[in-house]
């Protein structure tokens, strides 16, 4: 039978045995490389599950990490069909009652006829397209999104680059019809009437009539930034008198005599010249005029005015522009345009910048917007009243109103249905249960680190000698200087003081101090067995007594004494520390800790500062020099460092991963080197002893001749 062999016929000795014995001894070497790699994957194994573990406290720590997060809060609705409200960062409790006017909707317009989504449009350019609101909460420098269009691109390229842009305000998408007609759809990202803008430069008119037709050229458009509002709720129409408007908390204080006002940057028609304004009354033989009539007036007066351009009232109550703005000689691109409603200073002249003695509505200032050929959809804002008074909200989820407080609308108040209430109260208990749930992950993870780094003796007994011998047991990460450091960091991190909030030294000068600047201190402590312990009521009473404290002892914050300063966002590469932020001169250009932004390498857009760290500052107008601090609680110190670690680049978890595996395909390899050594050996030896069997074998057989010959001679 092949590879069988039967070794010592000859010679009687036991060559397989021989060989086996022999060979065992050399492959001893190999089980011994085979241990250190089991070893070496059982580590790897381990350190694996240690990422693991690690990342589930991150994700705990990530529910306490921001200050909206920190918060809870129950909420109660009697009409959650209709709205409901939630707490973020500044919350506080409250009750309110709502009436919902109007819904927030989402701007939608269509391009004109497009023949084929698959044909070359052969316009190259490039798009500007405004970003949506999360975009610009995440980096407030960014404004735009440009997407660049080729010759070769056809309808079904632009839609799929427009949707591939990364934070653009506008989504699109390509409505075919049953007669083969087909157009770009273009629906803003945000609701509200702001909607979303898109230019392009290259000149050769994609958005036109002679293109996509998404664009009347000819036409710009402006919207006020305030809206009319009616007393009895919802938007005023061209049909609501100027005495039913909300002029102020729900009510109405316009009297006979009361004007419109608008203050024209130049007047360059029968007006006259130079900036000044025109007033139209509200009233008509003692009666209140419509906002309709006044319309009209003030167009008959723009067209008299020699200005292309006309004005209206959209669904969200907001005064809009229409027509050439850009070139018309009385409006200046609206740079200092305004429309105002109150009682006139009779000294004053209609060439003054201010000649009201009481201002009882302004309409802010005019933003421009886009002139869309074929609107499918105006978006429109929503309109809601809180405890009676109106307000308005480019979003359904309106968090600007109320600071920290979400008022999210889902239907609109039937008639006559009774207030919507609300109530909103910080919910302790589901707090003080997410810190235990993060202590709890953090002691786990602890354990583990402890039961795979330790080493002990461990002592036995030979049942027949009686012998004792002691010998050294070590866990995988037994003298791993790594993992002993992860560990003190995150002990660290746990049971530091946050300086910043301590009330000492800087730290108060910057803004805020809490008597809760370290876990202790909420009754956060180490047990006699080395973990951490939860005192649920002491923690309980802490969130009570300071609840702004204790969240920020864990959560990533910003905080200044100077109310002209905020910290705004900050992303995870943002330094901790006070900055020191100064005007200069009355410009919109900063110092910060004494370098300007060459040096310091940081950008001011307006008020808002943001440095190349990530962090930026919030600024007033009237602000000229203050401090702000900005600081990493535990939470957030620990996911920080979590992600870190975990970064696929240079983190520690990366390289740590690459040692254990490189270790391991080392081992392997000497595995396979000593068991080719092995291998050859046991060979060579099996040969050597089959070669010694034939020599014995020859022998045998040359012997047996001989004597057979030497006893034919003897007869």
């Amino acid at each position: 039978m092949a590879g069988m062999s039967v070794g010592g016929l000859v010679s009687g000795l036991d060559t397989n045995s021989i060989v086996a014995q022999l060979t065992a001894l050399e492959q001893a070497k190999v089980k011994r490389e085979v241990a250190k790699k089991e070893n070496a994957e059982k580590t790897l194994e381990k350190f694996k599950d240690l990422q693991t573990r690690l990342g589930n406290l991150a994700n705990k720590a990530t529910a306490l990490e921001l200050p909206d997060k920190f918060n809870a809060f129950k909420s109660l609705s009697n009409y959650e069909d209709y709205a409901v409200v939630s707490g973020k960062e500044g919350a506080i409790a409250g009750q309110y009652e709502l009436i919902v006017n109007q819904l927030a909707t989402t701007q939608k317009v269509s391009s004109g006829v497009i023949d084929s989504i698959n044909t070359s449009l052969n316009k190259p350019t490039t798009l500007t397209l405004s970003t949506s609101e999360a975009a610009q909460k995440s980096n407030p420098l960014k404004k735009t999104v440009d997407v660049d269009i080729s010759a070769g691109d056809t309808l079904k390229d632009i839609v799929n680059k427009i949707n591939a842009a990364e934070g653009t305000g506008v989504k699109a998408s390509i409505m075919s019809m049953a007669n083969g007609e087909n157009r770009l759809i273009l629906t803003a990202v945000d609701t509200g009437s702001k909607g979303f803008t898109i230019s392009e430069s290259g000149g050769t008119g994609l958005l036109g009539q002679g293109g996509l037709g998404i664009l009347d050229y000819d036409n710009q458009s402006s919207r006020s930034g305030g809206a009319l509002l009616a007393l009895h709720g919802g938007v005023a129409t061209e049909d609501t008198k100027f005495t039913d408007l909300n002029t102020t908390l729900n009510t109405n204080n316009i009297k006979n005599g009361d004007v419109v006002g608008i203050y024209l940057p130049t007047q360059a028609g029968a007006a006259g010249s130079g900036a000044g304004w025109v007033t139209f009354n509200l009233f008509e033989s003692g009666q209140s005029k419509t906002v309709g009539q006044v319309l009209e007036e003030i167009n008959d007066s723009l067209k008299t005015a020699g200005a292309n351009v006309t004005a209206s009232i959209n669904s969200s109550g907001e005064i809009v522009l229409s027509g050439d703005l850009a070139n018309d000689p009385n409006l200046n691109n609206l740079n200092g345009f305004k429309i105002q409603i109150g009682t006139l200073n009779n000294g004053a002249s209609l060439s003054d910048p201010d000649i009201f003695s009481a201002v009882k509505k302004d309409l802010g200032s005019f933003s421009s917007c886009d002139a869309f050929a074929n609107v499918l959809n105006a978006g429109q804002n929503a309109v809601y009243s809180i405890d009676g008074i109106m307000v308005t909200s480019q979003s359904n989820s309106d968090d600007k109103t109320i600071t920290g407080t979400v008022f999210t609308l889902k239907k609109v108040s039937a008639p006559g249905m009774e207030p919507i209430k609300l109530s909103l109260e910080p919910d302790m208990d589901s707090i003080a249960n997410k810190i235990s749930e993060f202590i709890e992950e953090f002691n786990s993870l602890m354990k583990f680190i402890d039961e795979n780094t330790k080493s002990s003796i461990k002592e036995e007994e030979d049942k027949i000698t009686g012998k004792k011998t002691s010998t050294r047991q070590v866990g995988v990460f037994t003298g791993d200087s790594n993992i002993s450091a992860l560990r003190d960091n995150l002990k660290r991190m746990l049971t530091s003081t946050i300086e910043q909030i301590s009330g000492a030294g800087d730290g108060k000068a910057s803004g805020y101090s809490t008597i809760y600047s370290s876990a202790a201190r909420i009754g956060i402590t180490t047990d006699k067995d080395g973990s951490m312990k939860v005192d649920k009521e002491k923690l309980t009473k802490a969130l009570n007594a300071d609840f702004e404290g204790v969240r920020k002892l864990f959560t990533a914050n910003g905080f200044s004494s100077d109310p002209g300063l905020k910290v705004g966002n900050f992303t995870k590469n943002s330094t901790t520390g006070i900055y020191n932020i100064e005007r200069i001169g009355g410009t919109n250009e900063f110092l910060v800790n004494g370098l300007d932004s060459t040096a310091g390498g940081f950008k001011s857009f307006g008020n808002l500062l943001t440095l190349g760290n990530g962090i930026s500052f919030e600024i007033s107008d009237s602000f000229t020099k203050g401090n702000a601090t900005f600081v990493r609680g535990i939470a957030s110190m620990i996911t920080t460092f979590v992600e870190q670690a975990k970064s696929s680049v240079d983190g520690y978890f990366k390289k740590s991963e690459k040692t254990y595996q490189d270790r391991i395909d080392s081992i392997q390899e000497r595995i396979d080197q000593l068991q080719m050594r092995v291998d050859n050996y046991t060979a060579r030896i099996t040969s050597q002893f089959a070669s010694l069997e034939r020599s014995m074998g020859n022998l045998q057989s040359q012997t047996a001749n001989m004597m057979s010959t030497l006893s034919g001679l003897s007869r």
